[in-house]
């Protein structure tokens, strides 16, 4: 494995389908928050708790996301450890291309690969057995 630090453009490209969809999820939790609060009961928003009864492997991100609004990051990363320990990474790359240009590269080879995939599947099923289990 070699991690670099590279150079990185300082304008993020970021496709447009992913941008709308982080803006739709977004309208659809703030109004599902909105309607419960207006309701005076929480309202499930995962169509894959409600068909299954299971918790799904991204269940407990917007509660975590209500938490981060609050203040409480250890409690955000206690909803969904996988997700908020990526989102972690994703903002402190983000930030290290805004302000520094600057981006760290990670290159695998292939028998490196062929174990990082089943790896990040095991940690993937690991996260999921926590959020069912435990936040249910």
């Amino acid at each position: 494995m070699m991690i670099k630090v590279v150079h990185a453009c300082r304008r993020l490209r970021w496709p447009v389908w992913a941008v709308l969809l982080v803006l739709v999820w977004l309208a659809l939790g703030s109004a599902t928050i909105l309607l419960g609060a207006r309701l005076s009961r929480p309202i499930e928003l995962c169509l894959f708790k409600r068909l299954t009864g299971l918790a799904c492997p991204t269940c407990g991100f917007t509660r975590g996301i209500l938490c981060l609004l609050r203040g409480q990051a250890g409690q955000a990363w206690l909803h969904n450890p996988l997700l908020f320990s990526a989102l972690a990474l994703f903002f402190t790359d983000t930030a290290s291309r805004l302000f520094f240009g600057r981006t760290v590269r990670i290159h695998l080879t292939q028998a490196e690969r062929t174990v990082a995939w089943p790896a990040a599947c095991v940690l993937l099923a690991l996260n999921w057995i926590y959020v069912i289990f435990c936040i249910g």
